[in-house]
């Protein structure tokens, strides 16, 4: 599956003595680039609150997509913030999708808008990772952006964020049905309304068939050679091929190989997944 990673989130409030990691509240969270991740935070710990921050991940340089944040009061009013009472120390703009070549990405909230707070709620997307290694952002940077230079860049971005979800959707997918050709089950002789046939001549039991035939004929063979050269051995005795020993040995060796099988693509559908 699409490679997730874990990272953590923190709130910082002003209590009135600035930004301190003692008046901070973390959350861990599962981080697959695209997806929305929606955190809550429970303030009311807090005795008294004159300033927000939020830290969307304290892990690697990022590009971030603010979607919502909102703030409940003591009184139980919610206020959703506007992005003008938003800042961030970014280092390329495309609201709501911001760049950090650094490993410190903040959200601020104006702070006559975070008096008396009981709780606070953010939706954001995790775009990007690793963009400090990124020379090209480093140009972006340097260089001054048009508000229609921009607008191309955040659609081409969007398209292409959605066109890599897609992908990856695909890729998953493929990789279960992947596991499921190679997957076999022996439970299907009693529950297949189409009997064992199925089961033998199935896909990727041709070789568990051939192979318990191997066994069994080596079995019989060996069985059959024996007695030809045991003595003393009555000259009228007839050696005989047995089907039924023949049938019982192969029926064995089918049960165990497929098992065995069986129990390998478990295994190996549980790492995919």
């Amino acid at each position: 599956m699409e490679d997730s990673r874990r990272l953590t989130a923190e709130v910082f409030i002003d209590t009135g003595k600035d930004f301190r990691p003692e008046d901070s509240l973390q959350a861990e969270y599962t981080c697959i680039l695209g997806e929305t991740v929606t955190l809550e935070f429970d303030l009311s710990v807090f005795e008294h609150t004159c300033g927000f921050r939020f830290d969307p991940l304290l892990e690697d340089s990022s590009m971030v997509k603010l979607l919502a944040l909102t703030l409940t009061y003591e009184d139980e009013e919610r206020k959703t913030i506007e992005w003008d009472r938003i800042k961030t120390n970014s280092d390329v703009d495309f609201e709501p999708v911001f760049v950090y070549l650094h490993k410190d990405p903040k959200f601020f909230v104006d702070e006559a808008l975070c008096l008396k707070l009981a709780k606070a709620e953010v939706s954001f997307q995790v775009l990007e990772l690793g963009l400090g290694e990124k020379d090209y952002w480093q140009e972006i940077k340097k260089h001054s952006v048009s508000e229609k230079e921009k607008a191309q860049i955040l659609g081409k971005l969007e398209l292409a964020m959605k066109q890599n979800q897609a992908l990856e959707q695909e890729n998953r997918r493929l990789k279960i049905e992947e596991a499921d050709i190679y997957a076999t089950g022996i439970w299907k002789l009693q529950h297949d309304a189409r009997g064992p046939m199925k089961v033998i001549f199935g896909k990727g039991n041709i070789l568990t068939f051939l192979a318990a035939v191997y066994l069994a004929l080596c079995s019989e063979l060996f069985i059959f050679n024996n007695a030809y050269y045991s003595t003393p051995r009555p000259n009228d005795q007839a050696l005989v091929f047995s089907f039924l020993r023949f049938g019982m040995v192969w029926l064995g060796a089918f049960v165990l190989i497929a098992v065995i099988n069986g129990m390998i693509q478990k295994g190996y559908r549980r790492e995919l997944t």
